[in-house]
């Protein structure tokens, strides 16, 4: 069957699956998205960081605007609280750190404005998705729809991976990512100078801090970001990837990251202490790889596909990547045989290999953390960011 003309579902219409209707869309297809929730998604501001090269691309497949609002981080810089003056931080690294940052939110807003109203469907959950070999069915609780392809873009808990790869299940790391976020003009003071510009990863015995600052919703102003990661000894394993949204952690999960903070120098400790509640939020880390993009006429994208652990950076940039991916080779195809063919051979792999970068960084910053205080220059580079960045040294400095 060509591809122009074609019907395509979209289970999904976070990230990934505008970024899929808009690929297909230009492709020559026609696009139904169904997503389940009922409110608008931009209201989800958490930060996400994009490479400058990535970022471009984007732009200039005309994916997002390029004057959507970003911040732009030029620098990493690595502390770790001083173990001779406990009050106090020591800077055993800087490097260079060119990267995008984005507010999650504002990034889906500008995808979502390039789907058409009448082929997004919001508040209509998919209960069922049914492979066949030459389509899909969709079945909601209207109804059931038949389609020429369909689109997993349903996320961790995907319901079409399955179709793909039953062993394909999110596995739980064993620690969790706790994430906040509000304005900066919530502080008592002025941001943090360390914050200019710059990402700021934070060393800890079990885990580590990463700071930097994102656009907020209001143009003009900037948001203060954070997430720590380590580990919640009350819930020891998640079956299943649960739902702890910003403002449903509890008291008692909440202790937990206040003891942690013990480890974190005082002036980014005291930034994530002043996080609202109702901003505060926790993701036990999972991951997976899979062993095809594609069966029979259903493609995953995104999450959907292969889920990394945060620590690489890289959902929303494996989304847009997989889209635009989707987008050339259906207009390189013929048919939809030769396209997602195409389409595995280009993304399967690179999804798995960020999978074992993550898995990688997971074990030299959270597992198995060494002595940071100790590190060489060399040690560092391989065991902390894997050799994935140019690393310049400086003297541990205030």
């Amino acid at each position: 069957m060509t591809i122009e003309g074609s019907r395509v579902g979209i289970v999904g219409g976070s990230i990934a699956g505008c970024a899929a209707a808009i690929a297909l869309r230009r492709a020559g297809c026609d696009v139904t998205v169904y997503e389940r929730t009922s409110s608008e998604l931009e209201d989800r501001g958490l930060g996400i960081g994009i490479p400058v090269p990535v970022h471009e691309q984007v732009v200039d497949a005309g994916y997002v605007d390029a004057v959507m609002p970003v911040y732009r981080c030029r620098e990493r810089q690595c502390l770790i609280l001083d173990p001779d003056e406990p009050d106090s931080q020591r800077v055993i690294y800087r490097h260079t750190f060119d990267a995008v940052v984005n507010n999650w939110g504002l990034l889906w807003r500008n995808l979502r404005d390039r789907v058409r109203d009448e082929d997004y469907h919001q508040s209509l959950a998919v209960r069922h998705v049914i492979g066949e070999p030459d389509g899909g069915t969709v079945v909601t609780d209207e109804g059931s729809e038949r389609f020429d392809v369909v689109v997993g873009a349903d996320g961790y808990r995907s319901l079409t991976r399955p179709l793909i790869d039953p062993e394909a299940t999110p596995k739980y790391a064993g620690y969790v990512l706790w994430r906040g976020t509000y304005p900066e003009s919530s502080l008592d003071g002025p941001v943090p100078a360390a914050l200019e510009e710059r990402l700021v990863w934070v060393g800890m015995p079990r885990g580590h801090g990463v700071f930097y600052l994102i656009p907020d919703h209001e143009p003009g102003r900037r948001r203060v970001n954070w997430g720590v990661y380590g580990y919640v000894p009350t819930m020891s394993a998640f079956d299943a990837p649960p739902l702890l949204p910003p403002g449903s952690v509890s008291d008692e999960l909440f202790e937990v990251l206040d003891q942690s903070l013990a480890d974190v120098p005082p002036l980014f400790a005291e930034l994530v202490r002043s996080t609202p509640r109702a901003e505060l939020s926790l993701h036990p880390v999972y991951d997976t790889t899979i062993r095809s993009y594609t069966a029979g006429r259903v493609l995953v994208i995104g999450d959907a596909a292969t889920i990394t652990r945060p620590h690489s950076g890289a959902g929303a940039t494996k989304a847009l990547q997989d889209a635009i991916a989707l987008e050339r080779v259906c207009r390189e195809s013929d048919t939809w045989e030769q396209a997602l063919t195409a389409y595995d051979r280009a993304r399967r792999p690179a999804g798995n290999e960020i999978v074992e970068l993550g898995r990688r960084l997971g074990r030299a910053q959270v597992e198995q953390p060494s002595n940071w205080a100790r590190m060489t220059l060399a040690t560092f580079q391989e065991n902390l960011f894997s050799g994935t960045f140019t690393i310049k040294h400086y003297e541990a400095g205030p």
